[in-house]
């Protein structure tokens, strides 16, 4: 789960900083969250996917002009 750092703690031995966001397990993030030392973050936006433009819509073919095969008079 992500958090948001609200205040400095040590995650697996590891510093947070205020302000840095971390990747942990539910039960840590539950605990963080209790402590008041952590918040549940939002996914970023990275990491969404963004949608996909759609392909221009293909232009209209005339035909093309044909020759008469009989000579002109």
């Amino acid at each position: 789960m992500r958090v948001e750092i609200l205040r400095p703690v040590m995650i697996s031995g590891e510093p947070a900083s205020a302000g840095s966001f971390a990747e942990v397990s539910l039960a840590d993030a539950q605990m963080l969250i209790g402590l008041g030392k952590a918040r549940k973050a939002e996914e970023p936006e990275a990491a969404k996917p963004e949608p996909k433009p759609e392909p221009p819509a293909a232009a209209e073919v005339k035909p093309k002009r044909t020759r008469s095969t009989t000579p002109k008079e």
